[in-house]
């Protein structure tokens, strides 16, 4: 039976479907950049660039051309294909979170895919953090309809606990070697999966020789899988892999052989058959012609001169390497070191080519645009380079030789500086720092030093190291040993802008010695500097050693990653960058550090057994603390010296995109994992609508109250074991007018609901923990992009299609909604 009012309305829709016939397509919204449909995974969704405008930069194509922008389902490989489109099309994917993508910012452009006129790539996403441009034409001003699908492959499994070595990023380097040993029995998979998928190490081949190259696994006591890449990216392709093997000569053991080209690199996967493990042993050999001397003609090895006149070189047999912003040819590397303040200048003339010079602020490998100095081909009326710039006395210069094209020959390199002469050179101040890692009895000598420094521990003679952990856990620097009365400090960091709070320690005597010795937490990969001198005015010879000691916390916790003012630095974080005419002034209150010493609260969510019960997404990482203390992923999840945040690698639970239109009701999906079945959950989630800073606030709109604290206590109960997505509640959503765009918005796991939070009433309490911390789950923090848009084009009745059974709902909600 219809009920009163339906079939009139139902007649309404049925005209609007035939107004919509007689009058054609949509016209198209998504032709610019300003507007790019937001899309996720879909299946031939169909679009047409009849009627389009170009726009964009023309990295790719230059004719009329639409806009999407995807948001990635998975953390692995997403595949964008127009295959079965009506036109020769082109594509290009940016990884770009604005509207205006860059040459650097370009992921990829494709024409022809499969043997056919249409277009297709595959890239690397991650689930969710990232949005990717995607910008579809045709070849030249060719326009027509397609269709567009998007898929993204498995998410990745859950991180491993702390790192092993054996993942990619820390692959071996090695040579030519015979039964070197290597076990796999705790070794965690890592990589694209395209040979294996169990545990597995992994090597960095450079090649002794042209020939044949023999990787072979015999020998090892396992069930053994062997594969063998192009080059020494971490993230080899289909394209990359050179052979995967599993057993040979009538074993379970691998060999692969395979054409190498001298000083070339090769990356090597060592695994099992299935989920196999254990103990073995790594053969590599060569065979062929042996390579030419090194001619050390890249960047990482270049030569370091000062003032020369006439020295001779030679880019015949050179190959290219650098950034690519003054030549792309053969060229050769230099550092300068300049003898004076004053101007240097840098000559090729006398080449006997036609040559391309450039010079570089700084001694790093590879400079960037922001380096440069100066780029020259030609001067005085010849086909030789030449440039003079301001030196200052005893800074480095990169100077980058090489030809006109891919022009090479033998020329000569002159340098000289004029202007004041410095004094000899004592290489001990905090400027020309020695980097160093762990060492052990590495000998000092401060007899011949000056001070150096703001004096916040020492103000005798002194030297300077900047150390760069190699693990998350106690560093020890020992100065024990040595011959005169030390003094040591320590500072956050390596820059020589030293101010008090970069102070970590300062020792004078320790272990009932006139030496000195200082114990601190580091992360790994993390820099600090080291201070060494005497105290008083003394001075003399000594030893230093370094060591760190990996330490896994007795109680890792999860923590949430926004950005909050109340940290353990005493530093103001800002909550959103600038944005138009918006600065960037908003000061972040969002609870995220648990103990930011107070004892007052409002405290950070903290999960104590996270992942052991249940967790949103399928990862989760630990953490001491937001901002402090060891980290599993390496980095803090808020970084307040420099105002940094959403660093946490664990967030994964959230399924974007998101679809927040203002003044309308929205869900979104989120997944949870349970470990332990037959647990009551709670899921909370708060979003920033004001953009103020905090998720306190409840806002007045015609269309109602819109409370910060978004999900309110929504029960999850009896989910099975593993991964299950479910869907948020109804949620009002509001976004100011003409205001930042991007969001905070935080979403917590729990086995207790939320009541209220741990300081109620206090500022920046929305979305805090208990004082105790929460037993099980997780909290992650997103900082995104909702898609606001409110489009006509939506699965408003949820079967999963769009057509004109969607129109008739939306047609009925626009009746019972809109004025009369």
């Amino acid at each position: 039976m219809m009920m009163c009012g339906q079939k009139s309305r139902l007649l309404l829709a049925c005209l609007l479907v035939l107004l919509l016939g007689a009058t054609g397509a949509f016209a198209i919204h998504n032709d610019n950049r300003g507007g790019p449909e937001h899309v996720g995974d879909v299946t031939d969704l169909h679009f047409t660039t009849i009627g389009a405008h170009f726009d964009g930069p023309g990295l790719c194509m230059n004719g009329p051309n639409i806009w999407y922008r995807y948001t990635a389902s998975c953390t692995g490989q997403a595949t964008v294909s127009l295959l079965g489109s009506s036109f020769d099309t082109m594509l290009a994917v940016y990884d770009c979170p604005g509207y205006n993508p860059t040459i650097d910012q370009m992921i990829g452009c494709n024409d022809d895919a499969e043997g056919s006129y249409q277009s297709q790539l595959t890239f690397d996403v991650v689930a969710g953090r990232n949005t990717y441009l995607i910008e579809v034409g045709g070849y030249g001003t060719n326009a027509g309809a397609g269709v567009l699908n998007i898929t993204c492959g498995t998410p990745e499994p859950p991180s491993p606990p702390p790192a092993t070595k054996d993942d990619c990023a820390h692959a071996t380097s090695v040579g030519d070697v015979t039964d070197l040993a290597f076990d796999t029995t705790n070794a965690t998979f890592d990589g694209p999966g395209l040979c294996m998928t169990g545990p597995n190490v992994w090597y960095v081949y450079t090649a002794s020789c042209t020939g044949e190259a023999t990787v072979s696994l015999l020998g090892s006591d396992y069930d053994t899988m062997l594969a063998v890449y192009n080059g020494a990216d971490c993230n080899p392709t289909a394209g990359d892999m050179i052979g995967c093997n599993d057993d040979v000569a009538g074993s379970y053991q691998s060999e692969l052989t395979f054409d190498a080209t001298s000083g070339q690199q090769y990356l090597i996967e060592v695994g099992g058959y299935g989920s196999a493990t254990g103990q073995g042993v790594i053969s590599i050999s060569c065979e062929g012609t042996e390579p030419p001397p090194a001619t050390k003609d890249d960047c990482a090895h270049a030569t370091l001169v000062g003032d020369v006149t006439d020295l001779a070189f030679d880019t015949t047999n050179a190959t290219f390497d650098g950034p690519g912003l003054c030549m792309t040819g053969p060229n050769v590397w230099y550092i300068y070191t300049a003898s004076c303040t004053g101007e240097a200048t840098v000559s090729l003339l006398g080449s006997a080519y036609d040559t391309m010079l450039a010079v570089y602020n700084g001694g790093d490998c590879y400079p960037t645009a922001g380096d440069m100095i100066g780029c020259n081909d030609d001067v005085a009326g010849s086909y030789q380079s030449e440039l003079t710039f301001d030196a200052t006395s005893g800074q480095q210069y990169l100077i980058e030789v090489g030809g006109y094209g891919s022009a090479t020959g033998q020329g000569v390199i002159s340098i000289s500086c004029e202007g004041t002469e410095p004094p000899p050179a004592a290489k001990d101040d905090c400027a020309h720092a020695t980097a160093l890692s762990e060492v052990k009895d590495l000998a000092f000598d401060t007899t011949n030093a000056t001070f150096d420094g703001l004096g916040l521990c020492m103000t005798s003679p002194n030297i300077w190291y900047c150390y760069t952990a190699s693990c998350s856990g106690e560093a020890t620097v020992s100065l024990l040993g040595s011959a005169y009365d030390t003094m040591l400090a320590v500072y956050n960091g390596c820059g020589c802008d030293l101010k008090s709070e970069n102070l970590i320690v300062c020792n004078d005597d320790a272990e009932g010695t006139y030496q000195s010795q200082a114990t601190f937490t580091v992360v790994a990969g993390g820099k600090y500097l080291i201070e060494i001198g005497g105290y008083g005015s003394q001075t003399g010879e000594g030893v230093l050693n370094i060591r760190c000691e990996q330490q896994i916390p007795s109680e890792p916790f999860d923590l949430g990653d926004a950005p909050d003012s109340s940290n353990n630095r005493g530093r103001t974080m800002t909550a959103y960058p600038a944005q138009g005419f918006l600065p960037a002034i908003v000061p972040a209150r969002f609870p995220t550090v648990y103990d930011d010493g107070s004892g007052t609260g409002p405290y950070g969510p903290l999960h104590r057994r996270a992942g052991e019960v249940a967790c949103l997404g399928l990862t989760t990482t630990w953490e001491t603390e937001a901002d402090s203390g060891q980290d599993q992923d390496g980095q803090f999840n808020i970084q307040p010296r420099s105002d940094s945040a959403d660093h946490d690698g664990g967030d994964d639970g959230v399924v974007f995109p998101i679809s927040f239109p203002s003044g309308r009701r929205s869900t979104f999906d989120y997944s949870v994992n349970v470990i332990e079945p037959g647990t009551d959950l709670w899921v909370n989630v708060w979003c920033d609508w004001n953009r103020d800073g905090d998720w306190d606030d409840v806002i007045d709109t015609p269309q109602g109250s819109v409370p910060e604290w978004a999900v309110q206590n929504q029960f999850l109960f009896d989910l099975p074991a593993g991964l299950t997505r479910l869907t948020t509640p109804a949620v009002l959503a509001w976004h100011p007018a003409d205001g930042r765009t991007r969001l905070w918005m935080r979403i917590t796991l729990s086995a207790q609901p939320w009541k209220g939070g741990s300081n109620p009433g206090e500022e920046g309490n929305g979305g805090s923990g208990p004082e105790g911390g929460y037993e099980i789950g997780e909290t992650e923090d997103y900082f995104f992009f909702p898609d606001t848009s409110q489009s006509v084009c939506q699965d408003f009745n949820g079967d999963g299609e769009i057509n004109t059974e969607d129109l008739v709902l939306f047609t009925t909600m626009w009746l019972d909604n809109c004025p009369n």
